[in-house]
């Protein structure tokens, strides 16, 4: 059946058909708590009979749950008449959304065809419990039905006289008041905005609701959603045009699904002793109520109750160092330099293309960014675009802190850039108030005398970037003693209002390639005799004091890596930003170079000054910290065990043909390989940006899942830890010997699918604002400010396991072939990032060598063979 025909089919009886069926299958109590009845007959939309408003409620994952607490949501006078509540019996990501979608077009589509037209807003929520959930709201003025509206509050429909009094009054007119001038569009009287004043309706039914358990209306009301809004006024996509702030989950919620998240990686008597700790801290009387109306009210006196609590707690309270443990390092498709020019106009191009979206931002013309999908259009939070450029992160004893840009620029303000080539630093001006913005061939001119320049300096210069690599709090004191002379103090100001910093490379040597394994597919971007692998060492961490690592400065935010031969890319630190707004910005400034080749192989003389060259004055104390610097960094890349490791059996396009998120299946195989490998699984970190929220950053997907590690068992056909990797073995051996399976393939694919779907709910509860690692942290600090002391809750062993990230991973998603990667967050652990593309995936995948339990190689082994044996499982 073609499309046409499908939709003319659903257009005549689609809707009245469903509702009718609903209306049966829904339950007596649900309706009569709703105080709805409504008579529908016919087979057609528009019927004499039916000319009472309905609610249609589907709902996937949980409809029992629905059916008994959404029908307390109705306001009984609304002439909403019928609840009806059903189950969508499709797995996750198989047709649900195509099934609710086209429902709702089928209605409105219908609708047009009418004399008399109802008033449509439908929208997808995932409402707390219940899981996912398409709302129809079907709206009849009175005017069409031949009555005026009562008012004084009376009834709206004369047979609705002896159901309740529970909606009468002056609510329910003042409210149907902004109704009767229904129009679909996007008017100022579109079902859009009518409706985003139902919420605080609602809100004040709510309020006269006690059921037995509260948290589901807390939920509720704590997510903002797409209509259900109190802005002024909407977008034209019908969303708020101010952003909601990051909600405060309920605190049975946030326990329930915390106590979930323990199960696979503690042992039953860790899991009894937390349970009995959050029976404690949960109960009425307990201290968490109160700590949870601490932030409650913090969320109403804050743009953003948690940010700082999850900056200080994820960057700025960190000693360790930042390459390697913080900064990630992105690796580009290398150039082909012949020249010293090539590589100056190279970097002049990159230059101006940073300029220019300096100049965007200053304008304001930065595009607003919305979300593909879970409410789709949902406009998001743009503030960390406008923190990567000059901005830079200073050291301190105790806690570091930031120095971020104004949003707004002086007249008399100049853009510069620092270029560090050897060691040795230059400030490059490219827009002065006296003289304008530099042209590209100004800019290489510039680069190129930095490059001829540096060379030839009579003394090596002190490497004082080196320092910035060191453990913060020796860092911070290092910086205390540079700041004793004035030079150094304006030297540290330019490159902390430096737009980004500029670092011109010599190559590594080939030790730095990767150590794969047997049958590994082979490198595709080379450097001569370097790898992928080795240019992303030279990303994250320089090489070492003998080769980069002192021509860098690792606390700017942006440091653009030029190497000589043909290597680039960046190293960044992340506290400003998440890596999707470092990558997006790079990926448009590379694809205008390529679009747009410059052929004129020649510089031309330009008479500017030459940039300025920066003198350090450094005492003996500093330097004897150079040489213990040097030895400290040494040994910290002497440790990381990186590797790049490209999957080519297949994509994402073959993941996509199985029904499954890219991002979902990818995670389940980290799961998988981990188990194989160790017969158990771990905590494990991937971001989830919450950017739907004013401020919003990140939170965590913790992918180790019950359901991920019954599959990881019956993946594994019950073996134990460490089993022999499939590519270990001889192949010709392995041929001849007969293969038992103790489970059938559709028992492992339900398995399979079982965990898709407790994935799938992880990843939107966070990308909603409702996950559990930022109301836990909030929680704990609360506790501190509220009480003097932290919690035993969070004393406790199994808050330290679920805490101790030993997977830590990411999806950075890059339109070009690049991939980025970072080190483990902890030292028993690994780090692994990923970029699927359509016929590949690209892992960077690290551990550190001290750890004799871990290894990069045997890792991508494992994922080699996990990801190898889901295909056989899922095709065909």
């Amino acid at each position: 059946m073609g499309l046409g025909k499908r939709e003319k089919r659903l257009r005549g009886n689609a809707v009245a058909g469903f509702a009718s069926q609903l209306a049966i299958e829904c339950s007596a109590e649900a309706q009569a708590h709703a105080q709805m009845s409504c008579a529908v007959e016919g087979a057609r939309w528009g019927a004499p009979a039916f000319q009472a408003e309905y609610l249609l409620l589907l709902c996937a994952f949980r409809p029992a749950v629905a059916r008994q607490k959404l029908p307390l949501l109705l306001p009984g006078r609304l002439n909403a008449r019928c609840c009806c509540i059903a189950s969508v019996s499709v797995c996750v990501g198989v047709g649900v959304s195509v099934f609710g979608d086209r429902l709702a077009r089928a209605a409105l589509l219908h609708n047009r065809s009418e004399k008399s037209p109802r008033a449509f807003v439908c929208f997808r929520v995932l409402l707390g419990d219940f899981g996912l959930i398409w709302v129809i709201w079907v709206i009849v003025p009175p005017e069409q039905r031949g009555q005026k509206p009562d008012p004084k509050g009376a009834n709206v429909a004369s047979n609705e006289a002896s159901t309740s009094a529970a909606g009468s009054g002056p609510e329910s007119a003042a409210l149907f008041s902004k109704l009767r001038s229904f129009s679909i569009g996007s008017g100022p009287n579109s079902p859009q905005r009518v409706v985003s004043n139902l919420r605080g309706f609602l809100t004040h039914r709510l309020s006269n609701i006690t059921p037995s358990d509260t948290g589901w209306k807390d939920s509720i009301l704590s997510i903002p959603k797409k209509w259900l809004s109190t802005a002024e006024s909407v977008d034209e996509f019908g969303f708020p045009d101010t952003l909601p702030k990051v909600p405060v989950p309920a605190l049975d919620e946030t326990m329930a699904d915390y106590i979930r998240a323990l199960e696979p990686i503690t042992t039953p008597a860790q899991l009894e002793r937390t349970k009995e700790l959050i029976r404690q801290f949960s109960a009425p009387q307990g201290v968490g109520v109160r700590l949870h109306q601490y932030l409650l009210d913090k969320r109403e006196a804050e743009d953003n109750w948690a940010y700082y609590y999850w900056l200080n707690e994820m960057y700025m309270d960190i000693r360790i160092p930042l390459p390697i443990n913080s900064n990630p390092g992105m690796v580009f498709p290398p150039r082909r330099f012949k020249t010293v020019h090539d590589v100056a106009h190279f970097a002049a191009r990159l230059l101006d293309g940073i300029l220019s979206h300096r100049e965007m931002l200053d304008s304001g013309e930065l595009p607003l960014e919305r979300a593909a999908s879970r409410e789709k259009n949902q406009p998001l939070c743009m503030a960390q675009y406008y923190r990567l450029l000059g901005s830079c992160r200073r050291p301190g004893v105790k806690q570091d802190s930031q120095f971020l840009p104004s949003r707004e620029r002086l007249n008399d303000e100049d853009r510069h850039v620092v270029v560090i080539c050897r060691n040795q630093m230059y400030c490059v001006v490219l827009q002065a108030s006296d003289r304008g913005k530099l042209s590209e061939s100004e800019i290489a001119s510039q680069i190129l005398y930095v490059l001829s320049d540096a060379p030839c300096l009579p003394a090596k210069p002190a490497p004082v970037g080196l320092l910035t690599a060191e453990p913060r709090s020796t860092w911070a004191r290092d910086r205390e003693m540079l700041q004793e002379d004035e030079r150094n103090q304006r030297n540290l100001e330019l490159i902390e209002t430096a737009q980004v910093v500029l670092c011109l490379d010599e190559p590594l040597a080939g030790n730095f390639n990767a150590r794969g394994f047997t049958g590994a597919t082979p490198t595709v971007h080379q450097a001569g005799d370097r790898d992928e692998t080795n240019m992303a060492h030279e990303m994250i961490h320089g090489g070492g004091s003998e080769y980069n690592s002192g021509n860098r400065w690792f606390d700017k935010t942006m440091q653009l890596i030029i190497c000589t031969d043909g290597t680039w890319g960046l190293c960044y630190e992340h506290s400003c930003s998440e890596g999707i707004a470092v990558v997006q910005l790079l990926e448009k400034i590379y694809k205008k170079i390529e679009e747009h080749p410059d052929e004129d192989n020649g510089l031309p003389q330009h008479h500017l000054p030459p940039p300025e060259r920066l003198e350090w004055h450094v005492g003996q104390q500093l330097q004897m910290r150079f040489v213990q610097a040097s030895k400290s960094v040494d040994k910290c890349i002497d440790d990381l065990d990186f590797y790049v490791y490209r999957y080519q059996s297949y994509g994402k396009t073959f993941i996509k043909s199985c029904q499954v998120s890219p991002d979902v299946y990818i995670q389940l195989a980290l799961q998988l390989a981990h188990y194989k490998l160790y017969g158990h699984l771990v905590a494990t970190y991937e971001s989830a940006s919450t950017r739907r929220f004013l401020h919003g950053r990140v939170d965590c997907i913790r992918a180790a899942s019950t359901e991920a590690l019954e599959w990881a068992k019956a993946m594994c056909q019950g073996e134990g830890a460490n089993v022999p990797l499939e590519s270990d073995r001889d192949d010709e051996e392995e041929s001849r010997k007969v293969k038992f399976s103790i489970y059938s393939k559709d028992h492992l694919r339900e398995l399979f699918r079982c965990a898709v779907a407790r994935q799938t709910e992880v990843m939107v509860k966070n990308i909603l604002g409702n996950g559990i690692d930022i109301p836990l942290l909030g929680l704990r600090e609360a506790s501190i400010e509220v009480t003097g002391e932290m919690h035993e809750l969070f004393r406790d062993e199994s808050y330290n396991i679920s805490q101790c990230f030993l997977l830590s991973t990411s999806q950075v998603a890059c339109s070009t072939d690049s991939f980025m990667g970072y080190g483990p967050v902890t030292p028993r652990g690994y780090g692994c990032s990923y970029n699927p593309q359509p016929e590949q995936i690209v892992f960077c995948v690290s551990a550190f060598y001290s750890c004799e339990d871990t290894s990069a190689s045997r890792y991508a082994k494992s994922l080699q063979d996990s990801l190898d044996i889901m295909r056989d499982l899922l095709q065909n």
